[in-house]
């Protein structure tokens, strides 16, 4: 791992010590040197994929941090470079930038459609995949999961694919960050994640309706409908793998999830006995 890190920070041309950010993220590794961050990704990513997801961020700089550099190579782990970021602070949910973000997420829903397939659905795959099932409550979260129905990608616009408060650094302004996901898909899945912790009590109402509002007042086009009409099924999807990934990690509320799970479980086998 030190040789790892030595060697991405001396692909951003900065003499500070390096700092691994993130803690423990598995197979990506996130190193800031100075004002500029290195991240390798996993080893199996789809380099070329991930080369489009780039160049999508570089002709975006209005919405998204611009890559410093083109895709570079590390003992064959692709590694991007990025100008560095001031994050959104967890301390005051109240000050977060909720319009400023739903107000990017509305633009960059109405660019052209282009990129590679977006990963949304995957990533609440492998959250499943990755959950050991004798932790306790994992057999409510795997249920759950499995009485959702099939989480559809329906490509119409192009989508961050993982998008929460954490994608978003302010540099001169907020930008959208991480394009490990960007791409075609369901503009629906942007919002999900705000809706499931809105759903399971985790985000107040008030924060979510700001959110809800700024995006329908800049023009969003992933709310043909009543919101619950095309949140509904996503959310809950959400709801799960943050369950999943709560129970493994530790890092989230793992109650009120849970419990989500559990009303998520008993309205589907409720409508599948009708």
């Amino acid at each position: 791992m030190d040789d790892l890190i030595a060697a991405m920070a001396s692909l951003t041309g900065s003499s500070a010590d390096p700092e691994v950010l993130g803690g423990d993220r598995g197979d990506v590794v996130v190193v800031r040197v100075g004002d500029v961050v290195a991240k390798a990704h996993p080893a199996d990513t789809d380099a070329e994929a991930l080369q489009q997801r780039l160049e999508i961020a570089a002709a975006h700089p209005e919405l998204m941090l611009p890559p410093l550099q083109p895709l570079r190579f590390v003992d064959d782990r692709p590694v991007t470079v990025w100008p560095y970021g001031t994050p959104v602070s967890q301390a005051d949910p109240d000050a977060a930038p909720w319009e400023e973000s739903a107000a990017l997420l509305a633009q960059l829903h109405a660019l052209p459609v282009q990129g590679p397939v977006a990963g949304a659905p995957e990533r609440i795959v492998r959250a499943i995949r990755a959950l050991p099932p004798e932790l306790p409550h994992a057999d409510v979260v795997l249920r759950a999961f499995e009485v959702l129905p099939p989480l559809d990608m329906n490509g119409r616009a192009l989508i961050h694919g993982d998008w929460h408060l954490g994608q978003l650094v302010h540099r001169g302004a907020w930008r959208l960050i991480d394009v490990d996901d960007l791409g075609v898909g369901d503009p629906v899945w942007d919002l999900a994640r705000p809706a499931a912790l809105f759903a399971a009590g985790i985000l107040p109402g008030d924060l979510w309706a700001r959110f809800l509002n700024a995006y329908r007042e800049t023009g969003g086009v992933a709310l043909t409908t009543s919101e619950w009409d095309v949140l509904n099924i996503p959310a809950q999807a959400y709801v799960v793998q943050m369950a999943a990934r709560a129970l493994v990690t530790g890092l989230q509320a793992v109650e009120p999830l849970v419990e989500a799970c559990r009303r998520i479980v008993a309205t589907h086998e409720g409508n599948d006995r009708g």
